[in-house]
C-alpha cells in the first residue's frame, strides 16, 4: 500500500479516544495534507485535481479495509466516525500548512 495513505490511516487510528468532533476535525486535516501531497507528487499539471481525487478514494478504501478487520471493535466505532467524514457532503478544503 502507499505509504501516504498508511501514514494517513496511523494518524487517524491516533485520534482513537478523543471526542467525535475532534476526530472529524483532525481526519479533514489530515485528509486535505494527504491531499496536497498528492497534488505535490504530481509532476503533470493538469492532473493534479484527479490525484487529490485519488487519495480520496484510496483513502476510503484503506479505512474500510481496516474497518473490515476490526470489526467488532471500538476502533471499528471511530474509523466508522472517518469514513462518515471522507464521504460527507460539503467537504470543505482546509488550508493548514
Amino acid at each position: 500500500m502507499d505509504k501516504r495513505i498508511e501514514a494517513f490511516l496511523s494518524d487517524v487510528l491516533a485520534l482513537e479516544g478523543k471526542h467525535s468532533n475532534l476526530v472529524r476535525e483532525g481526519v479533514r486535516v489530515r485528509l486535505a495534507k494527504c491531499e496536497r501531497q498528492f497534488r505535490k507528487d504530481e509532476e503533470n499539471e493538469s492532473i493534479k485535481d484527479r490525484a487529490a481525487n485519488m487519495c480520496d478514494r484510496l483513502c476510503r478504501a484503506r479505512i474500510v479495509e481496516e474497518m473490515q478487520q476490526r470489526r467488532g471493535t471500538l476502533t471499528a466505532v471511530q474509523l466508522s466516525i472517518v469514513l462518515s467524514v471522507i464521504d460527507g457532503p460539503g467537504r470543505l478544503p482546509l488550508k493548514y500548512g
